[in-house]
């Protein structure tokens, strides 16, 4: 049976896994925000960063590839249609890169970031916002990033059963493609349904505070440098 590991959570020994989570949410929206705004030849200047940092981890690049052919399909689709409208190679490419990153970026987040320690942190760090309610929205995102691998893993080991069986996508894509998505969508809630009957089992208090990982030195530098570089970025958009 397949087994997916994009945006499922690697054991391993490394800088990144020892971030506070919440720290590295942070850096992970600000590059999103500044490689989406970036012109063509900044985007792909950006993109070696999660590059550099996706080797400095040693993803296992070519089963990530392999589970990775959607965003590599819709990506190859955006840069076709920019370039029917546009005839400019370098712009088309660029929107591409840019998408590619930031799925990358997300790939790097929970490979290196468990859920619950997620978590925690989103939940510790709202919690001086919106109180109590802060961990019961921190909850939610935990049983969604938990489900996430689930989706991957369905829809791989499904898709092989099929072909199994001899059945060809090609001849009937659509009804193929509704009956996978139906058979993922039961397979799913069925799982979601054990997932939340675990949780009430062992008493689960969604709101209750939980202990989150604590701020190092390098949070706080990671933490400045996002905030810094969205500074600058906005800055120069109002010059």
């Amino acid at each position: 049976m397949a087994q997916a590991l994009i945006f499922h959570y690697r054991d391993g020994d490394n800088l990144l896994v020892r971030l506070n989570p919440f720290s590295k949410l942070i850096a992970m929206v600000s590059y999103t925000v500044i490689v989406s705004s970036a012109d063509e030849a900044a985007v792909f200047i950006l993109s070696l960063i999660p590059l550099a940092v996706a080797f400095m981890i040693k993803l296992p690049w070519k089963e990530y590839i392999k589970e990775s052919l959607f965003f590599i399909a819709l990506a190859a689709m955006m840069a076709l249609f920019r370039f029917a409208a546009q005839h400019d190679t370098l712009e088309a490419l660029a929107p591409a890169a840019a998408f590619l990153s930031t799925v990358l970026f997300s790939m790097i987040l929970t490979d290196t970031t468990m859920p619950d320690e997620l978590s925690r942190s989103l939940g510790s760090a709202m919690s001086h916002v919106i109180g109590k309610y802060a961990y019961a929205l921190s909850t939610v995102i935990e049983i969604t990033l938990s489900m996430i691998p689930f989706i991957i893993d369905s829809a791989l080991s499904m898709a092989e059963a099929r072909r199994a069986r001899g059945e060809s996508f090609i001849s009937h894509p659509l009804r193929s493609l509704c009956q996978l998505s139906a058979s993922i969508l039961s397979d799913l809630l069925d799982k979601a349904e054990v997932f939340i009957d675990a949780l009430y089992s062992r008493g689960y208090d969604a709101s209750a505070r939980r202990w989150a990982m604590p701020y190092g030195a390098c949070d706080y530098a990671l933490i400045a440098m996002s905030i810094a570089s969205l500074s600058i970025m906005a800055a120069e958009e109002v010059l």
